[in-house]
């Protein structure tokens, strides 16, 4: 559901800089179509597919390292970079968030402690210029 597809690290491609040193999570929706896996990264609305969820994830990734590639050399960041899925595959996400969320935390409520919550929480840090 949820996969840290890749660490993002500083590299140049044709002496251009793609990246700067960074971890970026990514969202990837997962699951089984027939004889094979699905992987499909809502971020860049971007589907691999698989004979195992390995392959599908390692496929993934390797489109999205490809995209990100194409972008920088051609000087398009962002129009091609970040297209994200349509917002039926974000309310799915969030759906299997939420229920796996319930599930955890109403397991053994008397052991949840505030660091164990505070380990669990996503939050987005910005800073505006004015």
């Amino acid at each position: 559901m949820l996969k840290l597809i890749g660490r993002i690290k500083k590299f140049f491609y044709k002496g251009k800089k793609v990246a700067s040193e960074t971890e970026v999570l990514l969202n990837s929706l997962e699951y089984k179509d027939g004889d094979y896996y699905i992987a499909h990264c809502l971020e860049f609305d971007i589907v691999a597919q698989g004979r195992s969820i390995e392959e599908a994830r390692e496929r993934l990734a390797e489109l999205i390292k490809e995209q990100i590639i194409f972008a920088a050399e051609k000087d398009i960041e962002e129009k091609v970079i970040f297209h994200p899925a349509p917002e039926k595959y974000w309310e799915i996400l969030h759906h299997l968030k939420t229920r796996l969320a319930r599930k955890v935390l109403l397991k053994d409520p008397r052991r949840i402690t505030t660091d164990k919550i505070l380990g669990q929480l996503e939050s987005t840090n910005a800073s505006f210029a004015r």
